[in-house]
């Protein structure tokens, strides 16, 4: 994998590894517009010493991290537990530290406060130094962020932006900050401009179609958007296009007008084995066998 390291550092900063002169073997970086994810492997080494930047950062530890600084106070971080990082706080590591397992968001701050700014009405947010549980939700979140990133499959801008949402908004319910943790307010969209949203969905799932877009075609931010989509459907944006493309497919499948890999590819899906995959998770069976079997 090519490691950009320089969009790394625009929202990570100077990373502080002794051995970045061969980055590829010291970490693993995933980038979108708005996220840098660093993954740490037994080739890194992080030397002792602090450093800041200018974005939010959410460390996920997967091994136990002894004496991590931030302002001037040590915290000793366990396994499974993240903790938050504020922009241009001073952090880093009492003494060198090589070959462990984190895995470090770095959010663009205007993203992470113009969520605050639809959640709470500021976008003055502060979180907590604190260690906190890593939840179901955000570990799977992740992980789907990350393989979107990395296979790039068809449709992955649109499951990316989505994706993105989704992991700071959960950062924001469940990291300790400094904002009252108000009841969301009623969003101001009502059914008929999901009923559009939806619509839209319907003839253009095959295309690129970002939350952007849909948000845009109903005059609403994009975290609105979101909640009043997942109020009015029961799922989010990302769940409902996936569905959506699974449903169509079913129907062409029990047509017998195409082969499975026209299907997929007219569904929207960038190859056969991942159509395949994805089906197989959704109803159950292979597409092969969904076509085949008359009790379906």
């Amino acid at each position: 994998m090519s490691v950009d390291l320089q969009k790394v550092i625009d929202l990570a900063g100077n990373v502080p590894f002794d051995n970045v002169e061969d980055a590829k073997v010291v970490i693993e970086n995933l980038c979108s517009e708005n996220i840098a994810v660093i993954n740490t492997n037994r080739a890194t080494n992080i030397t002792q010493g602090t450093h800041f930047h200018n974005s939010y950062e959410f460390d996920l530890c997967h091994t136990n991290i002894p004496s991590t600084k931030i302002d001037n106070k040590i915290y000793h971080r366990k396994s499974n537990t993240l903790f938050a990082v504020n922009p241009m706080q001073e952090h880093g590591l009492v003494s060198d530290l090589k070959g462990f397992s984190i895995c470090g968001l770095h959010i663009d701050k205007s993203f992470v406060q113009d969520a605050s700014l639809e959640l709470y009405n500021t976008s003055d947010i502060e979180f907590s130094n604190d260690s906190f549980n890593i939840t179901h939700d955000i570990n799977l979140l992740v992980r789907l962020f990350l393989e979107e990133l990395k296979y790039k499959q068809s449709g992955y801008e649109f499951m990316i932006e989505n994706l993105s949402l989704l992991i700071v908004g959960n950062m924001l319910r469940y990291v300790k900050h400094n904002l009252s943790k108000k009841t969301y307010t009623q969003s101001k969209c009502n059914t008929e401009n999901i009923k559009a949203a939806v619509d839209y969905m319907n003839e253009n799932y095959t295309a690129g179609v970002s939350c952007t877009e849909l948000a845009d075609l109903i005059k609403m931010d994009k975290f609105g958007f979101i909640r009043s989509f997942k109020a009015e459907t029961g799922r989010t944006p990302y769940e409902y296009l996936l569905d959506l493309k699974i449903e169509k497919a079913k129907k062409m499948l029990k047509s017998n007008e195409y082969t499975v890999t026209e299907i997929s590819m007219m569904c929207g899906f960038s190859s056969h084995s991942h159509f395949t995959s994805t089906f197989k998770k959704k109803v159950g069976t292979s597409p092969t066998e969904y076509k085949m079997d008359p009790y379906f």
